[in-house]
C-alpha cells in the first residue's frame, strides 16, 4: 500500500511538472519568435543562428536538445552558435513550477489550467529579459487559462473579469500618468497586458498583495541589475511572473489547508 501511495504521489508530481513543462517549451518556442520575427515572416520557431525552421523532434521540451552536437555547449539547433541556454533553462523552470504546485495542493483536473499557467511565466520573464518585450500570444494565453482555471473550479469569474478590469485600469495609469511624471516608460503596455492577465488568476484580496510582491521584487531586480549591467532600465515581467508565482502558491496553500 505504502509502494502504490508511493508511486501515486510521484507520478501525480511528474504529470504536474510534465503540464508545466511542455507549457514552458512551446511558450519560449513561439514567444521568441513573436518577439524576434520581422513583418511578413513565418510565425513557425526557427533556429536564431541559420534561420531554418526547426524539425518536428526540436520542438519535444528537452528531449530536442538531446540530440543537438556538444550538448554541453548549449548549441543552436545548427549547432553553430553556442550559449543558447535559455530555452532548456525555461523549459526545466515550468517543471519546477508544476511540480511545486502538485506538491503544496495535490494532483486535482482542476490544476491542469494552472499547471499550464506556471509553465508561462519563465518563458515570460526570459522573453523580457531578452527582448524588452512580453508577446500579446503569452498575455493571451495566461489570460483563457485564467478563465478556463475560473470555471473548471467554479469560481466568480465576474469578479475575475472585474478583478483584470481594474489591474488593467491601474497598468495604464502606471504606464501613461505615471511614465510621463517620471519623463521616462516605468511600465511598458506588454506589463499592462500582464496585469490584465494577472487579474484573472487573482481574488479581489490578493491584487494589493501582487502589486505590493511585484514592486518590491522589480525595485531589488532593478539596482542589480543596474550594478551589474550599468542598464538604467530594467524588465517589469520577471518580478511581475515572480509576484503572480508567489501569489498563486500562497493561494493553493490556502485552499489545500481548508
Amino acid at each position: 500500500m505504502e509502494e502504490n501511495n508511493f508511486l501515486t504521489i510521484l507520478f501525480n508530481l511528474l504529470a504536474g511538472g510534465g503540464l508545466g513543462l511542455v507549457s514552458a517549451s512551446l511558450a519560449a518556442h513561439f514567444g521568441y519568435r513573436s518577439a524576434d520575427r520581422l513583418p511578413g515572416e513565418s510565425r513557425l520557431p526557427h533556429c536564431f543562428f541559420c534561420l531554418r525552421p526547426l524539425q518536428l523532434h526540436e520542438y519535444f521540451p528537452l528531449f530536442g536538445w538531446l540530440l543537438r552536437p556538444a550538448l554541453k555547449s548549449f548549441p543552436c539547433p545548427c549547432g553553430k552558435k553556442t550559449g543558447q541556454w535559455m530555452q532548456p533553462a525555461v523549459e526545466v523552470s515550468g517543471f519546477v513550477l508544476g511540480i511545486i504546485a502538485i506538491a503544496i495542493a495535490g494532483w486535482s483536473p482542476v490544476l491542469i489550467p494552472l499547471c499550464l499557467a506556471l509553465g508561462l511565466l519563465p518563458a515570460i520573464a526570459m522573453i523580457d529579459l531578452a527582448f524588452g518585450i512580453i508577446p500579446d500570444g503569452l498575455n493571451i494565453t495566461l489570460g483563457l487559462l485564467g478563465v478556463t482555471g475560473l470555471i473548471l473550479g467554479q469560481g466568480d469569474l465576474f469578479m475575475g473579469l472585474v478583478g483584470s478590469a481594474g489591474l488593467l485600469g491601474m497598468g495604464l495609469l502606471l504606464a501613461i500618468v505615471y511614465s510621463k511624471w517620471r519623463g521616462r516608460e516605468m511600465l511598458g503596455l506588454g506589463d499592462v497586458k500582464f496585469f490584465a492577465a494577472a487579474g484573472l488568476w487573482l481574488p479581489a484580496m490578493m491584487i494589493p498583495w501582487f502589486l505590493i510582491i511585484a514592486g518590491l521584487l522589480g525595485a531589488a531586480m532593478g539596482l542589480f541589475w543596474k550594478h551589474m549591467s550599468g542598464a538604467k532600465e530594467f524588465p517589469f515581467a520577471p518580478a511581475l511572473c515572480l509576484a503572480l508565482a508567489g501569489c498563486l502558491y500562497y493561494q493553493l496553500y490556502v485552499f489545500s489547508s481548508l
